[in-house]
């Protein structure tokens, strides 16, 4: 019987728990800080066995664990990542993960190789069935003899148009603290043949509309740096290539608002003991409590106080009068605390993912646009499309890691056909399919 080491227990850990013991029958280690999550994710299966793992050095446990073990699933944090690398290094066991490959990892592949052992990286939704529809269509094209002038590609997780119904246009499907980080990462993009280096501080400032054929129009903004991603998808002197997010319209203005105010700051802890919302606002703008705080907040962001975004910041809380329920913390807890009880899903609800590929394509006597789209909406009571979108991939990849279907070696994205092929066959299979459509220009 195999045994797979599962690190964590986020939003998106259940149904990759399932497939391994309800499809695989294999056994299954979960560890993490909150064995009362663990055994929700269990279930009480007799093939799940909860670890408690409090992710801290000198990591002696980590290390026994990963010994006794054919595999690891990553799924904490990303600077964790490394260190977990490091112990299957020692062990000679595979590993795979859904976040990007770090600098540190990458300088890891030549020791991976050597150790004759396979770490998979970027393997969720976005990255990965972004990558995976991608490296699809290109494939196809050069098979063809077409030469790929443009490439734009977007991936999203937002609630479906139905439960689409908060200021915010936004629920959360994944990490919170995930996306707070993401929100301050700069872009890189190729545009008309030039680099468009995007900071942190302007990456809402950088967003457009965007129409997707079939499903409506979105607001996009750029998703890190696209132009790393030319030489793994093999079209090298492309005009056009961005890797982008899509969200409901008005979303970049309503985050570029928080960081305005500085409401996104994770550095600096501060004493919130007895700390209302509304002083913690105006501490932010520099007013007294007594003063009209929500003009004051109007007055920073230059808007006018009966503004769409002064009326969020009311709605999520920011002007109550209430204590803030922790003693300690940054400007960011204070915000995610509010946005995880204000903008989290109900049972009843639905989230929607969207992975959308399009291509400009140049023939000896015609040019068309190509588009790939993958829409999936949750399951009411159920789990969530992010979920799924993120876990099913890595599990996949696992088995087919575990069952030697996937020969390579090394520190490795799911760019090659030996894994998107059935790893997205396999996603077909469970309601996860690209719909494709050709346009003659």
């Amino acid at each position: 019987m195999k045994r797979v080491l599962v690190l964590g227990t986020g939003y998106v850990v259940k149904p990759l728990v399932d497939y391994f013991i309800d499809k695989c029958n294999y056994e299954v280690l979960v560890a993490s800080r909150d064995n009362n999550h663990s055994g929700l994710i269990i279930a009480g299966r007799a093939l799940g066995k909860r670890v408690l793992w409090n992710a801290t050095p000198p990591y002696e446990e980590l290390d026994k664990m990963v010994k006794d073990v054919d595999l690891v699933v990553s799924m904490i944090p990303p600077n964790m990542h490394v260190i977990v690398a490091k112990a299957c290094l020692k062990h000679g066991v595979n590993m795979v993960t859904t976040s990007y490959i770090s600098p540190e990892m990458k300088a890891l592949d030549k020791e991976v190789k050597e150790a004759g052992i396979i770490i998979l990286n970027e393997i969720g939704e976005d990255p990965g069935i972004d990558h995976m529809g991608a490296m699809q269509m290109i494939d196809q094209v050069k098979k063809e003899g077409g030469k790929i002038t443009s490439f734009l590609s977007y991936g999203s997780g937002i609630p479906s148009f139905e439960h689409n119904n908060n200021p915010y246009g936004y629920k959360f499907s994944w990490s919170p603290r995930g996306l707070l980080k993401a929100a301050q990462t700069p872009a890189v993009y190729i545009q008309d043949g030039r680099k468009i280096e995007v900071s942190a501080k302007d990456l809402f400032e950088s967003s457009w509309l965007v129409k997707v054929d079939g499903l409506g129009t979105f607001e996009t903004y750029p998703n890190r740096d696209s132009s790393n991603y030319i030489e793994d998808y093999g079209i090298e002197g492309i005009s056009d290539f961005y890797r982008g997010l899509l969200r409901h319209p008005g979303y970049c203005n309503s985050i570029q608002s928080m960081k305005d105010l500085d409401l996104l700051s994770d550095d600096e802890s501060h004493n919130l003991q007895g700390v209302s919302f509304k002083q913690f606002t105006a501490s932010l703008v520099g007013v007294d409590e007594n003063s009209d705080i929500r003009q004051a907040v109007a007055d920073k962001l230059n808007l006018k106080v009966s503004s769409d975004i002064v009326k969020q910041l009311q709605w999520l809380g920011l002007f109550d009068d209430g204590p803030i329920p922790i003693s300690k913390g940054t400007n960011a807890d204070v915000l995610l605390g509010l946005m995880e009880e204000k903008m989290a899903y109900e049972d009843h609800e639905r989230d929607m993912i969207i992975v959308h590929n399009e291509a400009l394509v140049e023939f000896d006597n015609r040019v068309e646009k190509r588009m790939a789209t993958m829409k999936v909406e949750g399951r009411p009571f159920g789990h969530s499309a992010m979920a799924r979108a993120v876990g099913l991939p890595a599990a996949i990849a696992s088995r087919l890691i575990l069952e030697g279907t996937i020969r390579s070696k090394g520190v490795l994205k799911p760019i090659t056909e030996e894994i998107y092929k059935p790893v997205l066959a396999e996603l077909a299979e469970n309601g996860y399919k690209f719909e494709h459509k050709t346009q003659v220009i």
